[in-house]
C-alpha cells in the first residue's frame, strides 16, 4: 500500500517474516521499473509472445470477437510459435508461424503483421470447445482447418 512518500508491504497468505516492511517510494519506484525493464531471463520463445501480446491490434481482433488466450512454441514442434485466440466459449483458434531461424522481434513482428490482416486471410486451424458445434467459426477463411491433437 502507497502511503504518501512510502510503500507498505504487510503479509497476508504466506508470511516470511512477523512484521510488515516500508520502503521509501521513491526509491521503490525507481526499484520496480529497473525490475520490470530487465529482460536477461527471457527466453526466445518468451520475448517473442511479449512483442506479440504487446504488439497486437487487441481492438481489432475484439471486432471479430477474438480475444488472445496464449502463445508459445508448439509443444509438438519447438520450431513453430502459436499464438491461440478464443472466439467467446465456443472456439480456439491458432496461427502458426515458423521461426526460420530468426530472432524474436521478427517472429513478433511477422506474427503481427498476419493478426492485423482480417481473419479470414489468416492460415490458421480452430478447435471447438463446445463438442456440439461441428462447423468452422463464422470468420474462417478458406484456408482454415480443423486443429489436430
Amino acid at each position: 500500500m502507497r502511503d504518501g512518500d512510502l510503500v507498505h508491504w504487510d503479509w497476508s497468505l504466506e508470511v516470511p517474516m512477523m512484521r510488515g516492511v516500508s520502503f521509501a517510494a521513491a526509491e521503490y519506484d525507481v526499484e520496480v521499473a529497473r525490475v520490470a525493464a530487465d529482460r536477461s531471463w527471457e527466453t526466445p520463445e518468451r520475448a517473442a509472445g511479449r512483442r506479440v501480446l504487446t504488439g497486437m491490434d487487441r481492438e481489432k481482433r475484439l471486432f471479430y470477437g477474438l480475444r488472445p488466450s496464449w502463445v508459445a512454441n508448439d509443444y509438438r514442434d519447438q520450431e513453430l510459435f502459436r499464438v491461440a485466440l478464443q472466439i467467446d466459449d465456443d472456439y480456439q483458434v491458432f496461427v502458426d508461424t515458423p521461426w526460420r531461424g530468426r530472432r524474436p522481434e521478427e517472429l513478433a513482428g511477422e506474427v503481427c503483421t498476419t493478426l492485423a490482416l482480417p481473419p479470414s486471410a489468416w492460415h490458421a486451424t480452430w478447435h471447438t470447445i463446445i463438442p456440439t458445434l461441428t462447423q468452422p467459426p463464422k470468420i474462417a477463411g478458406p484456408s482454415w482447418r480443423p486443429s489436430r491433437f
